[in-house]
């Protein structure tokens, strides 16, 4: 590697089909630090033909040497400068440009851009992308590439078979709409046009929202597998599995009816380990919010000498169709909002999931203990207490008791937030936490901010109610008084009463 200087008209840019980068950015910031310091780190570049250079590593800097020379040509006395000065230093610039010479790096240009730093503009993810695929066009291996890239070796990996994506998902990452972190938890549905497809609009809608959408759409996939395995279980044991009875929720369409509402003519109850392979029996997959599980239906009772232990009344289709629509709302709604909780779950980690950051948090134990002390006691009940909350300890230490106070504080407020701590709900305590979560830089999902707005309708009603009441009590007071003083029941008033 040799050391030289040469002149910058001297150098040539690379091949645009060779250059990572699509724009050099503003120059001028850099050109004025060329200017008053010259250029610190001398260029990398391959010899070309005829006495020229290609220059492999410092095409911007290249640039800014130009706008440097524009610089000192428009305005010579805002570097301190006169005409011949300016000539001066424009020409120790731009004639003598240092640089390394690597013949070795031929056909490596791809590598080289992605894993320079420095004076250079950091790469933008639709460049990094594109590097990427320069260095598989020039047969790379994808460890080399990550090591003298310094790209995860998955991100790598992803980058090639981005091949395989539907084209929407392609062309979003090519335009840096999709990070490769995303993409990686992507290529998972690669198999899924429809949940792809899902995912690729949200994410164009509101890409904060991709970790939230990917989480929903993992918990989707895991539970319709889980659905899968029972109905190949139900089937191996002798059940007829169908489709969902029209009985299940809202009345019924026909004569099906569910099991736990059937008795035999003695007035035993039909159970699926006993009755469930009969004859006209059925058993389906409910896709319920605690999981998938498996009930069974019998598809004509009074035809097979079963009697009914409900009354059933029928609802028209219109109706049924409402209502199932209400309720699957508000079981997606649930399960977002369980999605959710993963990444809220990767928040409060960061919060309080060691001793040295929970220390920095001892203002929310102190609030929620003055503000909402009957919550600590609840701390328990949230999904991440036995994580997060260390297990008492014979002997504190005043670190690790901080830790366990504050996230106690923490856990109990979050239960609080979301409304897991029973049918009692504390408004103030979940909306103080909600925007106490913002205020710390946690961004809501999808689920979140509806669940949010919820909670502030309902503390507004129930203000607007507590308003009416005591309008309506005051009226009824100002009436009775009334009442009493045109009946002459009233005292004469003191001048203490006047007063």
């Amino acid at each position: 590697m040799d050391l030289i200087r040469v002149s910058v008209e001297a150098l040539d840019d690379l091949d645009p089909d060779r250059d990572v980068r699509t724009e050099r950015g503003s120059l001028d910031e850099l050109a004025c630090s060329l200017i008053t310091h010259g250029l610190l780190n001398p260029l990398t570049v391959i010899p070309g033909e005829n006495g020229r250079y290609v220059i492999h590593a410092g095409g911007r800097r290249r640039a800014a040497l130009r706008r440097a020379a524009e610089l000192l040509a428009e305005s010579p006395e805002e570097f301190g400068f006169d005409d011949d000065q300016a000539a001066e230093r424009t020409a120790e610039l731009t004639g003598q440009v240092p640089c390394w010479v690597r013949a070795d790096l031929a056909g490596r240009e791809a590598l080289t851009q992605l894993a320079e730093n420095g004076e250079r503009r950091e790469l933008s993810a639709s460049e990094r992308y594109r590097g990427l695929q320069l260095a598989f066009a020039d047969g790379l291996d994808d460890r080399e590439i990550a090591h003298a890239a310094g790209v995860k070796l998955a991100h790598v990996r992803t980058a090639r078979q981005t091949s395989q994506f539907p084209d929407a998902a392609q062309e979003a990452i090519a335009a840096g709409q999709l990070d490769l972190d995303t993409a990686t938890e992507l290529y998972a549905f690669r198999d899924d046009g429809k949940a792809t497809a899902r995912l690729l609009r949200r994410i164009e809608q509101s890409p904060q929202q991709a970790p939230y959408a990917i989480a929903e759409e993992q918990q989707k996939r895991q539970r319709a597998a889980a659905a899968e395995q029972i109905k190949a279980e139900a089937r191996e044991a002798g059940y007829t599995v169908r489709g969902q009875p029209g009985c299940l929720h809202w009345g019924y369409d026909g004569p099906d009816e569910l099991f736990e509402f059937l008795t035999h003519s003695d007035g035993a109850p039909l159970t699926g380990e006993i009755d469930g392979a009969g004859d006209g029996h059925c058993a389906f997959v409910e896709q319920a919010y605690d999981g998938p599980r498996l009930r069974h239906f019998c598809t004509n009772p009074e035809a097979h000498g079963h009697t009914r232990a409900r009354h059933t009344s029928y609802r028209t289709p219109d109706e049924v169709a409402r209502l199932e629509a209400e309720r699957t709302a508000a079981d997606e709604h649930r399960l977002a909002l369980d999605a959710a909780r993963t990444v809220r779950g990767k928040f409060l980690r960061s919060l309080i999931g060691s001793q040295k950051v929970a220390a920095r948090h001892t203002d929310l134990l102190a609030t929620v203990a003055a503000r909402f002390p009957a919550l600590l006691g609840q701390a328990e009940r949230h999904h991440l207490a036995d994580e997060l909350m260390p297990v008492v300890p014979e002997q504190w230490n005043p670190p690790r008791a901080t830790q366990h106070a504050v996230a106690r504080a923490v856990l109990a407020a979050d239960a609080a937030a979301e409304g897991i701590i029973g049918w009692r709900r504390d408004r103030e305590a979940a909306l103080w936490w909600w925007n106490t979560l913002a205020a710390l830089g946690y961004e809501r999902g999808d689920a979140e901010t509806a669940h949010v707005g919820a909670l502030e309708a309902e503390a507004e009603r129930r203000t607007a109610e507590i308003a009416a009441a005591a309008e309506q009590g005051q009226a009824a007071a100002d009436a009775a008084e009334q009442a009493l003083a045109e009946h002459g029941l009233l005292g004469p008033e003191t001048d203490d009463d006047i007063a």
